[in-house]
């Protein structure tokens, strides 16, 4: 396998809307998780919250840069980027794919 392909998603948003984004963060596995696995190239996903500099991630991991734009077109993310927007999170563009060009393994 060829060293994977990072893409990062970033949003921000104020600090009175932590714990709704927080709690929307947590919900939106259910229904993302069956999409994202059938995927090709997924290699995982992450998503979190930073607290203290009122932030969120999306962070996957893929086997090709044409593999990872799959996530630009997947409708439930589409979606859900909406309901985020509601919620007062701006989203950083344009999503960036870095290619690895090392790693530490464990």
């Amino acid at each position: 396998m060829n060293a994977p392909v990072i893409r990062i998603s970033i949003g921000r948003f104020d600090a009175e809307n932590a714990d709704a984004v927080e709690t929307k963060l947590i919900a939106s596995k259910a229904g993302l998780e069956s999409g994202i696995r059938a995927m090709n190239g997924n290699l995982g996903f992450f998503a979190g919250i930073d607290r203290v500099n009122h932030a969120m991630h999306n962070v996957s991991i893929w086997e090709s840069v044409a593999d990872a734009n799959q996530m630009a077109t997947f409708a439930p993310m589409l979606a859900l980027a909406v309901e985020f927007t509601t919620l007062g999170v701006r989203f950083q563009q344009p999503i960036l794919n870095f290619d690895t060009l090392w790693q530490i393994d464990r």
